[in-house]
């Protein structure tokens, strides 16, 4: 099994600007282009990005141009690396539970907080979740990977931890972005605080 590092995106990798769907409008964080990098220059770590599109749901945007968007976003990540900031796989989820439309609006298992789209990639991938780690500027990204039994890292751009609806969880870390983030990953000074008891209504799968 290997380990891996799930980037959330929007606040975390490019600045957070309300259901991002062009290319014009995206700005990467400083650093975060490099920090990619760093982790999948390794042969022993994955990289996954995991993030919550209800902008599909919620008609905004279809899920064929959502596609196309991950398409060029991934093509400007690795212009910008010359090639190294390979990601793995992107995980998307295009449900909300209340504001989307037709089979759009359902309470499904792969929105985070819960942690579906962690699970799908430990299944897809073999992915061992225990040592791996999540890294997120919402409180409901770090929920998403106790759940899953990752480490989690927040992170002070984008919504800065105020954001997730519900979640009361203790990240492992903090970071004041992503490549510090990467940097505590990689240097193993990230210090396992361990998670709160409540994460919402989201059960903790596994515990350390």
């Amino acid at each position: 099994m290997t380990k891996a590092v799930f980037f959330d995106r929007d606040g975390v990798l490019n600045e957070e600007v309300g259901f991002l769907h062009r290319m014009e409008d995206v700005r990467f964080v400083p650093g975060a282009v490099e920090a990619i990098a760093e982790i999948a220059g390794r042969d022993d770590w994955m990289v996954f990005i995991i993030t919550n599109q209800s902008g599909i749901g919620r008609g905004y945007y279809s899920e064929d141009e959502y596609l196309e968007f991950e398409r060029e976003y991934l093509g400007e990540l690795s212009r910008l690396s010359g090639g190294r900031a390979k990601v793995d796989k992107v995980y998307y989820c295009p449900h909300h539970p209340t504001k989307g439309i037709g089979k759009y609006r359902v309470d499904c298992e792969c929105r985070k907080p819960k942690p579906g789209m962690l699970l799908a990639a430990a299944d897809d991938f073999g992915v061992d979740l225990e040592r791996s780690y999540i890294i997120g500027d919402k409180r409901s990204d770090i929920a998403a990977g106790a759940a899953a039994g990752c480490a989690g890292i927040l992170v002070g751009t984008g919504y800065g931890g105020q954001g997730g609806t519900g979640c009361d969880i203790v990240p492992d870390a903090t970071a004041a972005d992503v490549c510090e983030a990467v940097s505590l990953i990689l240097s193993r000074k990230v210090v396992l605080l361990g998670l709160s008891e409540k994460v919402g209504n989201v059960p903790i799968l596994r515990r350390r």
